[in-house]
């Protein structure tokens, strides 16, 4: 029986919920589910809806309204009969009907720039939404980054404390000999004691950057999330474009450069409407209506009710008008407002300018930022492997009870050491080569 029910288990592994097993996030996974998660990014899809309504109304705007109109009402003693327009003394009850219509016919050509104008709002809203999509990705990728390079320390970590594990091992079995002293070994249980707080606070520093990228993607945190960890070839220490090279590249790529300069010609076309306001207006107008009276002397004769149809019909009337309006002047408010919109549209090709300077600065720096972790790195390399050279040759020397516990351990940390800068210099390089891609419109990926 109890056979029987593992088989069953097992058979029905391949059917569980994902969430019970174990998942391997890789960047592209963490990257889609912090866009579709991210609340500002949510705002500013919402923001191009409310931009995409905006635009629908004005080009609305251009076709006539049409509204109706009903009115059913009861009159007593004196009052003004609707059918004859008279006064009369008696009770009424009338109903009334109508229908009307407006169009603009010109209006200085506010209503076509409006429409302009809300186009290239929603375009820039639209280059908003990039912009925060480009800003999640770049926080998606320094979490990314620092989560694997967290994982490399702490597996520098534990080779280390591992290393020092065996050197206890041999250091008690060469005291047991004689062929150090005893003091060796309590140096060297010592460093052990350091390597393992060592392990631990970088396992501390790996949960930390864990935590990060999970509430950087939205999602609940859980203690088994773990990422794919990618192969990296080694580096290509080349620059083959200057900063000018990929600041003319970003121009062409980056959002922030294309909805500033949306946001400039809608400042210009917010002039022009300004402007349309000094023009006259003409616009056209149509209505229809109707009413129907009954009603009986206050002596109360007879009277005979006219049938409702017919009678609307008689009472039918049909206007249509053109109306004009001409500015004349408006106590400065028709100046003021061109001149507050020439105000903004100046304010707009600063901030453009702001917007373009501030790109240049950032990649400016980014490149200068590369050019010097090039260097470290290639430094970085040198030093392991002169101190990987002087530490087998140190570890070969204290082993055999040539060379005192403290020299050893000297050398043994120098080496470690040196590997971490390794792995810093390897991870400083890696993302700061992927932000000047970035610039360039390249995808992330590992």
């Amino acid at each position: 029986m109890l056979k029987k029910s593992i088989l069953i288990f097992i058979a029905c592994l391949p059917f569980l919920p994902a969430g019970a097993q174990n998942h391997l996030w890789t960047f592209q996974q963490c990257l889609d589910t912090a866009i579709h998660r991210n609340i500002s990014l949510n705002q500013s899809r919402l923001n191009t809806d409310l931009s995409q309504i905006a635009l629908k109304q004005s080009m609305a705007s251009r076709y006539p309204n049409l509204s109706a109109s009903a009115r059913d009402g009861l009159g007593f003693g004196r009052s003004l009969d609707p059918t004859s327009n008279l006064y009369v003394n008696r009770t009424t009850n009338s109903t009334s009907l109508g229908l009307s219509a407006a169009m603009d016919l010109f209006n200085g050509f506010q209503l076509t720039n409006t429409i302009l104008q809300n186009k290239m709002n929603l375009d820039a809203v639209k280059t908003d939404v990039e912009n925060v999509k480009n800003q999640v990705t770049l926080n998606i990728t320094t979490a990314y980054l620092q989560l694997l390079f967290q994982y490399e320390i702490l597996k520098t970590a534990k080779s280390q404390a591992d290393a020092t594990a065996i050197q206890v091992d041999r250091t008690e079995k060469l005291v047991n000999v004689g062929k150090v002293p005893e003091s060796n070994l309590y140096t060297i249980r010592s460093q052990q004691a350091t390597d393992n707080l060592a392990v631990v606070n970088a396992q501390g520093q790996l949960d930390l950057a864990k935590v990060t990228l999970e509430q950087l993607m939205e999602i609940p945190v859980i203690d088994s999330f773990e990422v794919v960890i990618p192969g990296f070839v080694s580096p290509s220490l080349i620059l083959g474009q200057t900063n000018e090279d990929i600041y003319n590249k970003a121009l062409t790529t980056q959002p922030q450069i294309e909805g500033a300069s949306i946001r400039t010609k809608s400042a210009d076309m917010g002039v022009k409407i300004s402007q349309g306001a000094r023009y006259p207006s003409v616009s056209l107008s149509g209505s229809a209506n109707s009413s129907y009276s009954v009603y009986k002397y206050s002596s109360g004769s007879a009277y005979k009710a006219p049938e409702f149809f017919p009678e609307m019909w008689n009472n039918l009337g049909e206007s249509v008008g053109l109306n004009i309006s001409i500015p004349i002047y408006s106590n400065r408010q028709l100046k003021s407002n061109i001149e507050r919109a020439k105000i903004s549209a100046l304010s707009a090709r600063l901030d453009e300018q702001n917007i373009r300077l501030q790109l240049r600065k950032t990649i400016e720096q980014s490149y200068t930022d590369l050019r010097n972790s090039i260097k470290k790195y290639e430094a970085v390399q040198e030093q392991i492997r002169a101190a990987d050279l002087s530490y087998k040759n140190m570890e070969k020397k204290y082993n055999v009870g040539m060379m005192t516990a403290t020299d050893y351990l000297i050398e043994k940390n120098n080496f470690f050491q040196a590997e971490s800068n390794g792995i810093q210099a390897k991870y400083d390089y890696i993302f700061k080569s992927k932000i000047l891609d970035f610039y360039q419109g390249k995808p992330i990926q590992f």
